[in-house]
């Protein structure tokens, strides 16, 4: 009888390790996901299209350079989206903004500032 509870605890042992060794990797990939360069990326480019959304004529919007322990290498505005580069990142599908007033781009040594008219 003996045997048998010990079989059983063994048993839940060694599942409970497992169950937390699954849910550290699981914790562990979200984690390094939500910290990658293109996350990063895609929640600037809509944030920036959110505002300039709301923008009202004579707005200016200032980016800087460092943003979320990263750096904005390059930001564009073409074909009513917004492209943000952030660490060299090469590629951008950018985000669609809608706006009826006409934007600029200007840049600087430490920020990105988009002007609109």
């Amino acid at each position: 009888m003996k045997s048998k509870k010990a079989s059983l605890m063994h048993q839940i042992i060694v599942h409970l390790i497992l169950i937390a060794l699954i849910f550290a990797m699981f914790f562990m990939s979200a984690s390094y996901r939500t910290e990658s360069k293109g996350v990063k990326q895609q929640v600037l480019e809509k944030q920036l299209a959110l505002l300039i959304d709301s923008a009202e004529p004579n707005t200016t919007i200032i980016v800087r350079q460092i943003y979320m322990n990263g750096k904005v290498s390059n930001m564009e505005i073409k074909q009513g989206r917004i492209f943000v580069y952030v660490n060299d990142q090469g590629y951008s599908k950018g985000y669609p903004y809608f706006t009826k007033y006409e934007l600029g781009l200007e840049k600087d040594d430490e920020n990105y500032y988009i002007k609109i008219k």
